[in-house]
């Protein structure tokens, strides 16, 4: 398989991704536990500080404690927690690696798209991405991911990418398979 970074071939989305400059750096201090406040406080705070929206290619997104409860009940790494700080970058400067299109969740119609964007956080290089969820009253944060970069790099280097599905533990997941297929269809 061909060397990604090197790949002249791709063209300038994908080479946002892959060798682009991140659209944020982030220390590894954020969102430590603090005497008197959740986690999810912290991230509702986070996000009234920096005005509860996000302007994306889908529109405005909702930031709020509804968003951040949805996404920690799909699990917290100490890498997704700091990357929080990284949503609204991404949404406003990512791409779009899958448009907004019909999903159904608990037998409601709802859109999802994903954004996407080379994010980093203490020195080390990630991917992040955010789901958009839009239902006819509005558009929010539902979930986001953020993988470390080297991963998805030796995967797809490596042919660990089989069919859309990565093999390695890090990158299983719908979120990890979308961004696998994206990345792999524009080679």
């Amino acid at each position: 398989m061909m060397n990604l970074m090197n790949n002249n071939n791709m063209d300038t989305i994908d080479n946002f991704l892959i060798d682009g400059q991140p659209v944020v750096t982030l220390d590894n201090d954020l969102f430590l536990k603090k005497d008197g406040k959740t986690f999810i406080d912290q991230i509702e705070d986070y996000f009234k500080q920096i005005g509860g929206i996000a302007h994306c290619q889908f529109g405005d997104i909702i930031l709020d404690r509804k968003g951040a409860q949805n996404d920690k009940a799909h699990g917290m790494s100490r890498v997704k927690a700091i990357s929080f700080a990284a949503i609204v970058p991404t949404l406003e400067k990512g791409v779009v690696i899958l448009p907004l299109g019909q999903y159904h969740t608990n037998d409601k119609k709802q859109e999802t798209g994903m954004i996407a964007a080379p994010i980093l956080i203490a020195g080390e290089r990630y991917i992040c991405v955010v789901v958009v969820i839009c239902n006819k009253k509005e558009k929010r944060l539902y979930v986001h991911e953020s993988f470390l970069f080297k991963k998805i790099h030796e995967a797809l280097a490596s042919s660990l990418v089989h069919d859309g599905n990565a093999m390695s533990p890090e990158l299983r997941g719908n979120i990890a398979n979308v961004l696998n297929n994206y990345l792999t269809s524009k080679q």
